[in-house]
């Protein structure tokens, strides 16, 4: 009878130790995906930020230095809470008054165990396209 009981608590016990190492290994990838997550969030909304900036200036020159210091800007602020990721900020200004320009936001989020998991560093990108303001005055 004793034998048994020795059995059942080793199994138990081995049962446990598996269970252990895989919640472990969850908790890891969980935690990992968050800076991806951020990163993507911020780019998304630097790229918003930018189509809507150069849809609303009235040149095309200034269209694409106000699309560039908005998505810095919106790169920059505290709630993104992405230290450590990378993000190049490409505008495209409209060609004309009236046409649509377009914002891309490459962004390259830092991997957290990577030395574990593996995973691949390759950039990532986001991307609006304008509308052009200008057709508010035909009306």
């Amino acid at each position: 009878m004793k034998s048994a009981e020795k059995a059942e608590r080793g199994q138990a016990l081995a049962e446990f130790a598996l269970f252990s190492v895989l919640a472990v290994l969850m908790v890891f990838g969980l935690l990992a995906w968050i800076p991806a997550h951020r990163a993507r969030t911020a780019a998304t909304a630097a790229a918003y930020a930018c189509a809507q900036a150069i849809s609303q200036a009235a040149d095309p020159a200034g269209a694409e230095q106000a699309g560039y210091a908005v998505a810095q800007q919106t790169l920059d602020g505290d709630w993104s809470g992405t230290l450590g990721a990378e993000y190049r900020v490409v505008v495209y200004p409209p060609p004309a008054p009236g046409q649509a320009g377009s914002c891309a936001v490459s962004y390259r989020p830092p991997l957290l165990f990577n030395g574990l998991l593996g995973l691949s560093t390759d950039w990532a990108e986001e991307w609006f396209v304008s509308r052009a303001e200008t057709h508010k005055a035909s009306w």
